[in-house]
């Protein structure tokens, strides 16, 4: 079986992957943010470094999304990048606007809301 005959559950498969990851990790960005919050963490590099890292499989789900076995999914994937980046944005600017700042969090659980309904999602 030659690549562009591979079956459409095989990018599905791959595509609930990567979502799941990002759930995880989206996830995780809550337990590190809370354990720095209440004096168990280190600081907020592990944050830092676990929301770069997390990037990686939105950028996948995004990219994936193109696939024509996975148009359907695209505008969910779009709206979890579109989110990530705005995440990016808020955490860059909340050092010098705090009230900006401050949407960090709440952006971030629309973050995991967008990646737990595309964990979720079924397709027919």
């Amino acid at each position: 079986m030659s690549a562009a005959q591979l079956s459409p559950a095989i990018p599905l498969a791959v595509f609930r992957l990567l979502a799941g990851l990002s759930l995880v990790g989206i996830a995780m960005q809550f337990f590190l943010a809370g354990m720095t919050v209440f004096g168990a963490g280190s600081g907020w590099d592990a944050h830092a470094a676990t929301g770069g890292a997390v990037g990686l499989p939105i950028l996948g789900l995004f990219l994936m999304s193109f696939l024509p076995a996975l148009r359907e999914q695209r505008r969910l994937a779009s709206l979890l990048f579109a989110l990530y980046v705005l995440q990016l944005t808020l955490a860059g600017l909340g050092h010098g606007l705090p009230l900006i700042g401050a949407l960090h969090p709440v952006n971030g659980l629309l973050l995991g809301l967008a990646a737990a309904k595309l964990t979720l999602k079924r397709t027919a």
